[in-house]
Protein backbone atom coordinates (compact mmCIF):
# COMPACT_ATOMS: atom_id res chain seq x y z
CA UNK A 1 0.00 0.00 0.00
CA UNK A 2 1.19 3.55 -1.03
CA UNK A 3 -0.10 6.41 0.41
CA UNK A 4 1.22 9.89 -1.10
CA UNK A 5 1.15 13.20 0.82
CA UNK A 6 3.30 14.94 3.30
CA UNK A 7 2.99 15.14 7.46
CA UNK A 8 -0.25 15.81 8.27
CA UNK A 9 -2.43 14.44 11.48
CA UNK A 10 -4.53 13.14 8.97
CA UNK A 11 -2.15 10.83 6.74
CA UNK A 12 -0.53 9.90 9.75
CA UNK A 13 -3.91 8.11 11.07
CA UNK A 14 -4.72 6.54 7.71
CA UNK A 15 -0.94 5.23 7.75
CA UNK A 16 -1.59 4.19 11.63
CA UNK A 17 -5.10 2.85 10.63
CA UNK A 18 -3.08 0.20 7.71
CA UNK A 19 -0.50 -0.60 9.90
CA UNK A 20 -3.06 -1.44 12.58
CA UNK A 21 -5.06 -3.96 10.25
CA UNK A 22 -2.37 -5.39 8.34
CA UNK A 23 -0.78 -6.22 12.83
CA UNK A 24 -4.33 -7.57 13.82
CA UNK A 25 -4.77 -9.60 10.53
CA UNK A 26 -1.29 -11.29 11.20
CA UNK A 27 0.56 -9.78 8.15
CA UNK A 28 2.48 -7.92 10.66
CA UNK A 29 3.34 -10.54 13.45
CA UNK A 30 3.85 -10.26 17.04
CA UNK A 31 7.47 -8.98 18.14
CA UNK A 32 8.33 -7.63 14.93
CA UNK A 33 10.32 -4.72 14.81
CA UNK A 34 8.71 -1.42 12.95
CA UNK A 35 11.57 0.43 10.93
CA UNK A 36 10.73 4.15 10.12
CA UNK A 37 12.71 4.29 7.02
CA UNK A 38 11.48 0.79 5.78
CA UNK A 39 7.96 2.14 6.03
CA UNK A 40 8.34 5.31 4.72
CA UNK A 41 9.42 3.62 1.60
CA UNK A 42 6.57 1.10 1.98
CA UNK A 43 3.55 3.84 2.10
CA UNK A 44 6.17 6.98 -0.01
CA UNK A 45 5.59 9.82 2.74
CA UNK A 46 8.30 11.54 5.17
CA UNK A 47 9.43 8.88 8.52
CA UNK A 48 8.23 12.37 10.29
CA UNK A 49 4.44 10.86 9.24
CA UNK A 50 5.93 7.53 10.06
CA UNK A 51 6.84 8.78 13.49
CA UNK A 52 3.40 9.96 14.07
CA UNK A 53 1.53 6.59 12.80
CA UNK A 54 3.58 4.90 15.20
CA UNK A 55 2.67 7.11 17.88
CA UNK A 56 -1.10 6.62 17.03
CA UNK A 57 -0.16 2.99 17.61
CA UNK A 58 1.50 3.27 20.94
CA UNK A 59 -1.88 4.66 21.98
CA UNK A 60 -3.26 1.54 20.95
CA UNK A 61 -1.24 -0.13 22.72
CA UNK A 62 0.14 -2.62 19.46
CA UNK A 63 3.07 -1.66 19.59
CA UNK A 64 6.04 -0.70 22.09
CA UNK A 65 8.66 1.57 22.12
CA UNK A 66 12.26 0.20 23.39
CA UNK A 67 14.97 2.66 23.94
CA UNK A 68 18.14 2.73 21.61
CA UNK A 69 16.27 -0.69 19.99
CA UNK A 70 12.64 1.27 18.06
CA UNK A 71 9.64 0.00 17.87
CA UNK A 72 8.00 -3.54 17.99
CA UNK A 73 4.64 -5.03 18.07
CA UNK A 74 3.20 -6.58 21.16
CA UNK A 75 3.88 -10.31 21.64
CA UNK A 76 0.33 -11.57 23.33
CA UNK A 77 1.75 -13.35 26.62
CA UNK A 78 -0.30 -15.10 29.07
CA UNK A 79 -1.23 -11.70 31.33
CA UNK A 80 -2.03 -9.77 28.33
CA UNK A 81 -4.55 -12.54 27.53
CA UNK A 82 -6.55 -12.36 31.17
CA UNK A 83 -5.94 -8.42 31.17
CA UNK A 84 -7.34 -7.74 27.68
CA UNK A 85 -10.25 -10.26 28.18
CA UNK A 86 -11.05 -8.70 31.73
CA UNK A 87 -11.18 -4.88 30.24
CA UNK A 88 -12.69 -6.42 27.30
CA UNK A 89 -15.45 -7.85 29.33
CA UNK A 90 -15.71 -5.25 31.90
CA UNK A 91 -16.08 -2.37 29.24
CA UNK A 92 -18.61 -4.43 27.29
CA UNK A 93 -20.91 -4.91 30.43
CA UNK A 94 -21.01 -1.72 31.67
CA UNK A 95 -22.38 -0.93 27.62
CA UNK A 96 -24.49 -3.47 27.15
CA UNK A 97 -26.31 -2.71 30.75
CA UNK A 98 -26.42 0.96 29.12
CA UNK A 99 -27.57 -0.11 26.00
CA UNK A 100 -30.81 -1.95 27.49
CA UNK A 101 -31.68 0.70 29.51
CA UNK A 102 -31.89 3.44 26.47
CA UNK A 103 -32.42 1.09 23.52
CA UNK A 104 -34.76 1.91 20.93
CA UNK A 105 -36.45 0.44 18.05
CA UNK A 106 -33.07 2.05 15.88
CA UNK A 107 -31.02 0.46 18.12
CA UNK A 108 -33.20 -2.95 18.21
CA UNK A 109 -33.44 -2.91 14.22
CA UNK A 110 -29.07 -2.50 14.47
CA UNK A 111 -28.64 -5.07 16.39
CA UNK A 112 -30.26 -7.69 15.27
CA UNK A 113 -29.22 -6.49 11.50
CA UNK A 114 -25.61 -7.30 12.74
CA UNK A 115 -26.92 -10.95 14.27
CA UNK A 116 -28.84 -11.44 10.79
CA UNK A 117 -25.46 -10.32 8.71
CA UNK A 118 -23.63 -12.32 11.30
CA UNK A 119 -25.53 -15.38 10.01
CA UNK A 120 -25.05 -14.92 7.16
CA UNK A 121 -21.13 -14.93 7.20
CA UNK A 122 -21.31 -18.09 8.89
CA UNK A 123 -23.20 -19.69 6.49
CA UNK A 124 -20.91 -18.38 3.90
CA UNK A 125 -17.90 -19.24 5.26
CA UNK A 126 -17.05 -15.86 5.62
CA UNK A 127 -14.58 -15.72 9.07
CA UNK A 128 -12.91 -12.61 8.51
CA UNK A 129 -16.11 -11.11 7.95
CA UNK A 130 -17.57 -12.53 11.27
CA UNK A 131 -15.04 -11.27 13.14
CA UNK A 132 -15.66 -7.73 11.82
CA UNK A 133 -19.41 -8.15 12.81
CA UNK A 134 -18.37 -9.76 16.11
CA UNK A 135 -16.69 -6.46 17.02
CA UNK A 136 -18.93 -4.44 15.06
CA UNK A 137 -21.80 -5.67 17.62
CA UNK A 138 -19.93 -5.05 20.38
CA UNK A 139 -18.98 -1.04 19.74
CA UNK A 140 -22.28 -0.68 18.29
CA UNK A 141 -23.64 -1.66 21.88
CA UNK A 142 -21.79 0.84 23.45
CA UNK A 143 -22.43 3.38 20.99
CA UNK A 144 -26.38 3.20 21.94
CA UNK A 145 -24.81 3.17 25.76
CA UNK A 146 -25.03 7.24 24.92
CA UNK A 147 -21.68 6.91 27.33
CA UNK A 148 -18.77 8.85 25.33
CA UNK A 149 -16.30 8.22 27.72
CA UNK A 150 -16.88 4.41 27.66
CA UNK A 151 -16.84 4.76 24.22
CA UNK A 152 -13.42 6.46 23.86
CA UNK A 153 -12.00 4.23 26.19
CA UNK A 154 -13.29 1.32 23.68
CA UNK A 155 -11.78 2.61 20.76
CA UNK A 156 -8.78 2.62 22.42
CA UNK A 157 -8.80 -0.96 22.82
CA UNK A 158 -9.90 -1.58 19.44
CA UNK A 159 -6.41 -3.25 18.35
CA UNK A 160 -5.69 -5.14 21.26
CA UNK A 161 -9.23 -6.37 21.05
CA UNK A 162 -9.47 -7.15 16.99
CA UNK A 163 -6.08 -9.34 17.84
CA UNK A 164 -7.69 -11.02 20.57
CA UNK A 165 -10.74 -12.00 18.51
CA UNK A 166 -8.32 -12.83 15.49
CA UNK A 167 -6.08 -15.37 18.25
CA UNK A 168 -9.58 -17.11 19.55
CA UNK A 169 -11.32 -17.22 16.09
CA UNK A 170 -9.88 -20.84 15.51
CA UNK A 171 -11.45 -22.23 18.48
CA UNK A 172 -14.81 -22.08 16.57
CA UNK A 173 -14.57 -24.92 14.35
CA UNK A 174 -18.56 -24.11 13.63
CA UNK A 175 -19.22 -20.97 12.35
CA UNK A 176 -23.04 -20.43 13.27
CA UNK A 177 -21.64 -20.79 16.71
CA UNK A 178 -20.33 -17.03 17.03
CA UNK A 179 -23.85 -15.85 16.26
CA UNK A 180 -25.63 -18.23 18.03
CA UNK A 181 -23.38 -16.69 21.42
CA UNK A 182 -24.85 -13.32 20.59
CA UNK A 183 -28.34 -13.80 20.42
CA UNK A 184 -29.18 -14.20 24.04
CA UNK A 185 -27.18 -11.17 24.49
CA UNK A 186 -28.94 -9.25 21.77
CA UNK A 187 -32.73 -10.52 23.45
CA UNK A 188 -31.35 -9.26 26.51
CA UNK A 189 -30.97 -5.69 25.68
CA UNK A 190 -33.24 -5.34 22.91
CA UNK A 191 -35.79 -6.62 25.97
CA UNK A 192 -34.67 -3.83 27.93
CA UNK A 193 -33.43 -6.38 30.68
CA UNK A 194 -30.42 -4.64 31.91
CA UNK A 195 -29.18 -7.23 34.45
CA UNK A 196 -29.13 -9.84 32.56
CA UNK A 197 -27.22 -8.17 29.51
CA UNK A 198 -24.50 -7.26 32.27
CA UNK A 199 -24.05 -11.00 33.28
CA UNK A 200 -24.28 -12.19 29.81
CA UNK A 201 -21.87 -9.59 28.75
CA UNK A 202 -19.62 -9.84 31.63
CA UNK A 203 -18.72 -13.22 30.89
CA UNK A 204 -18.58 -13.24 27.05
CA UNK A 205 -14.71 -13.53 26.36
CA UNK A 206 -13.73 -15.73 29.84
CA UNK A 207 -14.06 -19.12 27.93
CA UNK A 208 -12.06 -17.95 25.00
CA UNK A 209 -9.52 -16.31 27.06
CA UNK A 210 -9.25 -19.60 29.23
CA UNK A 211 -8.76 -21.70 25.94
CA UNK A 212 -6.20 -19.23 24.91
CA UNK A 213 -4.24 -19.43 27.45
CA UNK A 214 -4.38 -23.67 27.43
CA UNK A 215 -3.29 -23.75 23.72
CA UNK A 216 -0.23 -21.56 25.13
CA UNK A 217 0.55 -23.73 27.44
CA UNK A 218 0.63 -26.57 25.61
CA UNK A 219 2.38 -25.10 22.90
CA UNK A 220 5.27 -24.09 25.31
CA UNK A 221 5.89 -27.27 26.73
Amino acid sequence: MRISGDNHPSLESEIGKALRAAIVDGEIEPGTRLIELDLAARFNVSQGTIRGALKYLQAQGLIVYRPRRGNFVITVEKPDVYEISMLRDSLEALGARLAAKRIDEAGRKQLTDIVTAMKTAASNGNRKKLMELDFEFHRTVIGISGHRRLMEIYERLEGQTRMFLRLTDRFYNNLHDIPTLHEPLVAAIVGGDADTAFQLSIRHADADAEELVSSMASVSR
